[in-house]
């Protein structure tokens, strides 16, 4: 299975698949998967004190605000003083709630990047996000079912894997999706990486919880905002993929 890789916010192709080699090695060792790694199409700054966090330059986003001088604030400022509510969608409602720049444009540019890809060098049958990556991911797979909707055009993608994601835009409003206001759902196989300890943790689960619960998977690797290496959890964890692809294979 061929999926296409997108890296978090202020990262980039190369990065991305240094911090994800240990499950890439893993599923490339019996010919299960193959990856496509690809940058975001922004050129990006990272925040003020972050700089370490993310590496060496360059750094690259799928999203960014439409005006980049609006008094509006870009929503990865607010990760530092993230809201604990009582739910998931509540904590993101709260995030979200005011004063958060818009982001059509390069949402919409975004989906459009990688409707271009797919079309260049598809077919990929999985797709692969990590973070801002995986918010853009799930975006386009709702992308990919409105435009079947539409055109009656089948996706290409089967099943994705999500790693500490915050949930999809609607490709036709561009709000954030939350399940408990909107019945838009990501109806493929879906497999969501998450850290208990993750302090951005409700985004993962609000991403989940907009995802067919009978063909999502959970995983907690049991750390942060980042991605497992252990050599135990990573073979846990392709086991994991390899029945989810498995079963998307064999359902489509």
């Amino acid at each position: 299975m061929k999926f296409l890789c997108l890296p978090g916010a202020y990262g980039s192709a190369d990065k991305f698949q240094v911090q994800l080699a240990p499950l890439v090695n893993e599923l490339l060792s019996d010919g299960s998967a193959t990856f496509r790694f690809v940058d975001a199409p922004c050129e990006a700054v990272p925040p003020e004190g972050f700089e370490d966090f993310f590496g060496k330059p360059p750094y690259y986003r799928f999203i960014e605000p439409d005006e980049k001088e609006s008094k509006d604030t870009d929503v990865l400022s607010r990760i530092r003083d993230f809201p604990e509510c009582d739910t998931a969608e509540d904590t993101m409602r709260e995030l979200m709630k005011e004063g958060v720049a818009s982001s059509v444009l390069s949402t919409n540019r975004a989906i459009q990047y990688l409707f271009d890809i797919m079309e260049k060098e598809g077919p990929f049958e999985g797709i692969i996000g990590y973070s801002e990556g995986a918010t853009v991911a799930s975006t386009f797979l709702l992308a990919e079912q409105k435009r079947f909707e539409e055109t009656g055009r089948k996706p290409q993608i089967k099943c994705a894997v999500f790693f500490a994601g915050w949930p999809p835009l609607d490709p036709t409003t561009y709000a954030m999706v939350l399940s408990d206001e909107s019945d838009l759902m990501i109806n493929i196989h879906t497999c969501h990486i998450i850290g208990s300890l993750d302090p951005y943790v409700a985004g993962s689960m609000a991403l989940y919880n907009t995802c067919e619960p009978d063909t999502a998977y959970i995983f907690d690797h049991g750390k942060g905002h980042t991605l497992p290496r252990e050599k135990g959890v990573i073979k846990e964890l392709g086991d994991v993929i390899r029945t989810m692809m498995a079963e998307a294979s064999a359902s489509a």
